[in-house]
Order: C-alpha cells, then sequence, then structure tokens
C-alpha cells in the first residue's frame, strides 16, 4: 500500500544524541498537535518517522483499517531503517476509576472495544505516541472535552503512559 510521504527536519537535532533528540522532537509534534486540535477542532491522523540523522517523512493516514494499518507501520519502520516514529490521532479512551476495574480488564483482553462502551464510560481523547528503536516508549493522552452547545473545545488532563502494549505497542519488536 503506497502512502504518500512529505519530507521532514527535525530541527536542533545531534546526531551524536539521537534518543534526546528524537525525545525533544516528540514532545515539540505533542505541542503542535494540542494547538492544532484547538484551532481546527480536530486533527487528521499522522506519522512523523526519523532516521538517525534527523531527516525523515510525515505520512497522513486515511484509512480506518487498524489491522492494515498496524501490519503496514510496522513494514514502513523497516523499510525506511526509521529511528522513531511519533503517531497522532484522535481517540476513544478508557480511564480506570479505580485499581482491578472489570472493564479495564475486559478491554485489555479484548472482549470489548474501548469505541464500544457508554459515552459515560469512554473519554474523546488526543493521542500522541512515540517510539523509537532505543526502547523509548511514551504516549500522551490528552482529554477533548466538547461544550456541544457552542461547539467549543479544549482540552482537560493529560495522562502519560510508558512502555505501552496493543496493536501499536513495541514497534520496534
Amino acid at each position: 500500500m503506497k502512502q504518500s510521504q512529505i519530507p521532514l527536519s527535525a530541527p536542533g537535532w545531534q546526531a551524536a544524541n539521537p534518543l534526546e533528540s528524537f525525545k525533544h522532537f516528540a514532545q515539540s509534534i505533542h505541542e503542535q498537535a494540542k494547538a492544532m486540535l484547538l484551532t481546527d477542532k480536530t486533527h487528521a491522523e499522522m506519522f512523523f518517522f526519523m532516521s538517525l540523522n534527523g531527516h525523515g517523512h510525515i505520512v497522513h493516514w486515511q484509512q480506518a483499517d487498524r489491522e492494515l494499518q498496524a501490519d503496514w507501520l510496522r513494514k514502513h519502520i523497516h523499510d525506511h531503517y526509521s529511528y522513531g516514529v511519533v503517531h497522532v490521532c484522535e481517540a476513544w479512551a478508557h480511564f480506570a476509576k479505580r485499581p482491578n476495574e472489570h472493564t479495564m480488564k475486559q478491554l485489555q483482553a479484548g472482549e470489548m472495544r474501548v469505541s464500544e462502551l457508554s459515552p459515560e464510560d469512554r473519554t474523546e481523547a488526543l493521542m500522541v505516541s512515540a517510539q523509537s528503536r532505543d526502547g523509548y516508549a511514551l504516549v500522551w493522552m490528552d482529554e477533548i472535552l466538547r461544550y456541544q452547545a457552542s461547539g467549543s473545545l479544549w482540552l482537560g488532563e493529560c495522562k502519560e503512559f510508558e512502555d505501552f502494549t496493543g496493536r501499536f505497542g513495541k514497534l520496534f519488536g
């Protein structure tokens, strides 16, 4: 599957320290994604691929099949020998209200999807995940709050998760 690519360069990238450079780059993408969401009230799904030298490309994803997407992503990382990838998208999230919550156990076991939960049990979120070949993995989940009457949008609490699993976890092996 061919996806169009937009060239990208990370200002200030230090080839001698790619991990710290990638962390800085990912944080910058997270901040830009939040600003874009607040301005546009939506955010396109995008992947930012970086090489060891700080040059890379952006892919705007436009298909709904998540399994196809995960397979394509792993192959693309391999084919381009990407050092790191940042994934930006809007998503549904469920945050456990207490330890060992039954709903969370069912979600983790794959018995149901977050999108299938009732509205009071799910939260709309801006998800920005970053993973590198060095094992770095971090997800920012910014709660999206919408006021239906005016159509206004703002961001609530941001939760961070390290070393995540799932369809898009462990992209580098």
